[in-house]
């Protein structure tokens, strides 16, 4: 990793505990959410979808995507987690991370092209594969792989 950005940014080791590293990451997905919103508020008006709430949804679930990551990144990698613990960090990063695309799918379902449906399964459905590899890898890891088939 180039030296700047890792003073800027820390030791990834030490990313899910650092408040600042927490608070950095939040503003960056808040520009590019900001970015966004100004690019597509007429896509989505014009299938049916209201912009602003599309906008809030994404706005208030950043810090709790933000921290639902940072939890389940420590709870993946620290053996002593419990697999209830992983689940729960799972289903809050999963829920917090597609919040405004289930949204958008339930909105704009009269009048969504094929093309809008494939890019919102692929948007809910690789973060949840993505979410069950990893609760598979840390019930392998843990001596728990049993349980999960």
């Amino acid at each position: 990793m180039n030296r700047d950005i890792r003073e800027w940014m820390g030791d990834p080791a030490d990313w899910p505990d650092d408040p600042k590293i927490k608070r950095r990451a939040v503003l960056v997905i808040w520009t590019w959410d900001t970015t966004r919103f100004l690019m597509i508020r007429p896509i989505l008006e014009s299938y049916g979808i209201n912009p602003y709430l599309f906008f809030f949804l994404d706005m208030v679930t950043v810090s709790s995507y933000v921290a639902g990551w940072a939890c389940l990144i420590k709870s993946l990698t620290d053996a002593s987690q419990s697999l209830a613990n992983v689940v729960k960090w799972s289903i809050i990063t999963f829920i917090m991370s597609t919040a405004p695309y289930l949204y958008a799918a339930w909105a704009g379902r009269q009048e969504l092209p094929v093309q809008a449906w494939l890019i919102l399964a692929l948007v809910i459905v690789f973060p949840a594969l993505k979410i069950r590899k990893k609760i598979a890898a840390h019930l392998k890891k843990t001596g728990l792989a049993a349980f999960h088939d």
